[in-house]
């Protein structure tokens, strides 16, 4: 979707600031065939970084982001606790 609505928390009923319950953010990263040889050959971060992308795996912002989405979570928590 070209513009997803994008829901606000509203807070829990006693304080109107807090979340209920949690949610993970992660990121799973199969290992292909091109990220194994990154590894094997001593690659930075940064290069399985670059590989992973370009193989389609979303890095953590952007599972965060996909909850956001989903409506479990606010911009202002992602925004909080993953960097852009």
């Amino acid at each position: 979707d070209a513009n997803p609505e994008i829901y606000k928390a509203v807070g829990c009923d006693q304080c109107s600031e807090g979340f209920k319950g949690r949610v993970g953010i992660y990121q799973v990263m199969p290992i292909s065939e091109a990220i194994g040889r990154i590894i094997m050959e001593n690659g930075s971060a940064i290069d399985v970084a670059d590989q992973a992308k370009k193989d389609g795996v979303d890095d953590l912002r952007q599972s965060a982001i996909k909850k956001v989405i989903a409506g479990m979570t606010s911009m202002e928590e992602i925004n909080r606790v993953t960097k852009d």
